[in-house]
């Protein structure tokens, strides 16, 4: 799924597998379920490109692309912007440009490769947010070079104790444990899965290792320094929820290399860290038996789901989950009315539901109805295009146009004026056909 963290706990929720065990021919169903003393300076590449050219340079001006003078700079890190809205993707270009100037006021950032430098925790943090942007912008070539001087996020310059004069008395590492989950994760985008496995699992084991010597007693580092009962349990819940944070990781990234097994092994043993999630997880597990084509096994996962639900109470979260499943059981068995009867009892309680709204338009094709079907599509990107311009929504809409009519290239073509004077560089235009 897409980004379905969304998704979306924002990388905590597990990347649920599509409904299908084949999408139909053309068509995608939409699951969003699925961001030093001594030292040469890390480096910023160059700035990001502010030239989106998708329909001709003469849409360019309909954008209002920003640039770095209209973007405000105070120590408190409050940011005020001048001049016309920008949209999402254009807030982050500007964002990635702030981030560079706030870098070089550091020492570092622009200009400054190769120079002595000191690294602080503010100058951490901007790197992180700055590697974080370029990466939600798909810039990942950049970010992996801009991550390169910082090693393996071990050298001594990063550590506290290699400034005493300015952090007397602190010990650790200075980098946040967000930075390190993204260089783990950030080689799977460039096609080296197992490179972020083998970093995945290293941080595993050492949130593994400092909860074990929290739960007997001892401090995060093994030592014997007496903690208050309160920061302890703190301390417990601070580790759980990394270690968690790094095992959906690891679930993630199994599904990308498709080693199911070990994926469905992972998010099972999440529910031992976070019980409150198990309905959401194991609809995920279940999920994902249905595109390896096991349905029966998907069922009984789903009915544990149900019972999970039953015993939690009558939520209206809960009861769209139950739905889904159902509906993406239906899908797989190619029983399409069904299928979209329970889309349509999801749209009921979640009107705004884009998998139901996206599926249930699929569902309608099957049966035949190609213009009510065209028609719900159509209507959902023109009414809201900040949810509904995506991927796999246009991709169903483009092949339905080419069923429809020989004159499909003109209509996609709007769709290609649409994307343009919205997204950016890491759109994949190739949903739209034209080719």
């Amino acid at each position: 799924m897409q980004q379905a963290r969304s998704p979306e706990r924002n990388g905590a929720e597990p990347a649920i597998a599509r409904a299908r065990r084949s999408p139909p021919p053309g068509l995608r169903p939409f699951d969003v379920e699925r961001a030093a003393g001594g030292r040469a300076a890390p480096k910023c590449v160059c700035p990001v490109k502010k030239d989106r050219n998708y329909a001709g340079r003469e849409l360019r001006g309909l954008r209002g692309l920003p640039r770095v003078s209209g973007v405000g700079r105070r120590n408190s890190c409050f940011i005020q912007r001048e001049g016309p809205p920008f949209d999402e993707h254009q807030e982050l270009e500007a964002a990635v440009d702030l981030t560079g100037r706030l870098l070089t006021a550091h020492g570092q950032g622009y200009g400054k490769s190769g120079l002595p430098t000191s690294h602080t925790t503010d100058s951490l943090q901007l790197w992180f947010v700055r590697l974080a942007l370029l990466t939600k912008l798909s810039l990942f070539q950049n970010a992996e070079l801009e991550f390169e001087p910082f090693g393996n996020l071990d050298q001594p310059d990063l550590y506290y104790e290699y400034y005493p004069t300015v952090y007397p008395g602190r010990r650790g590492s200075m980098v946040p444990f967000s930075m390190r989950v993204l260089h783990a994760e950030l080689p799977q985008y460039l096609g080296k899965a197992q490179e972020s496995l083998d970093r995945l699992h290293g941080m595993k084991i050492v949130c593994q290792t400092i909860l074990d010597n929290l739960e007997q007693g001892m401090a995060e580092d093994g030592s014997m320094i007496n903690i208050t009962q309160e920061n302890r349990q703190a301390s417990i819940q601070l580790w759980r929820s990394r270690l968690c944070r790094v095992m959906y990781s690891m679930a993630n990234c199994l599904l990308m290399m498709k080693d199911y097994v070990l994926a469905v092994e992972i998010y099972r043993s999440i529910i031992r860290y976070e019980p409150e999630q198990k309905p959401q997880l194991l609809s995920g597990i279940g999920r994902i038996f249905l595109q390896i084509g096991d349905i029966k096994t998907a069922e009984r996962y789903f009915e544990d789901v149900e019972k999970a639900v039953q015993s939690k109470g009558d939520g209206q979260c809960l009861n769209t989950f139950v739905l889904m499943n159902r509906a993406f059981v239906y899908l797989s068995q190619n029983n399409y009315a069904e299928a979209h009867a329970s889309f349509s009892d999801v749209l009921k309680i979640d009107p705004k539901n884009p998998v139901a709204s996206n599926n249930a338009a699929v569902c309608l094709l099957y049966l035949g109805r190609l213009k009510e079907s065209l028609g719900q599509l159509e209507g959902l990107v023109q009414q809201d295009p900040a949810l509904y311009l995506h991927e796999s929504v246009l991709f169903n809409l483009t092949t339905m146009y080419e069923l429809e009519s020989s004159r499909s290239n003109q209509k996609k073509q709007a769709l290609l004026e649409a994307v343009s004077c919205r997204e950016g560089d890491s759109f994949n235009t190739q949903c739209l056909k034209l080719v």
